[in-house]
């Protein structure tokens, strides 16, 4: 794992695999999927991870991760917490307190909220 560069691994049938959103991949993600993706949805997931591995493994498409078929709870969190490092680092991963926010408002929700305190 790379808090600075938004890495966090993710196993897959028994395999692990690194994930990394940098800001291109974040973008990416916005613009297909919202600034709130629905990462318990299996088409959204899976298109979320597999942008987050394309550069390293171009064959984990949305379509091969559904095949393989990782179950899908401790498939999403490993994502969340890739796009975590991505935008907090390791020093700012919300608290608990903050984490429940995030449920409620979703992961880039509370950024744009985070960038409107003054």
């Amino acid at each position: 794992m790379n808090y600075i560069t938004g890495e966090a691994e993710v196993k897959i049938n028994g395999k692990d695999y690194t994930l990394r959103y940098d800001w291109g991949c974040l973008s990416e993600i916005e613009t297909a999927h919202g600034d709130n993706p629905n990462l318990f949805n299996p088409d959204i997931v899976a298109s979320v991870a597999s942008i987050g591995l394309k550069k390293r493994y171009p064959e984990m498409t949305p379509e091969h991760i559904k095949e393989l078929s990782p179950p899908l709870i401790p498939f999403a969190k490993a994502v969340q917490l890739a796009m975590q490092y991505a935008y907090f680092g390791q020093e700012a991963i919300p608290k608990d307190s903050e984490k429940k926010n995030l449920k409620r408002v979703g992961l880039l929700q509370h950024i744009k909220q985070l960038f409107r305190k003054e």
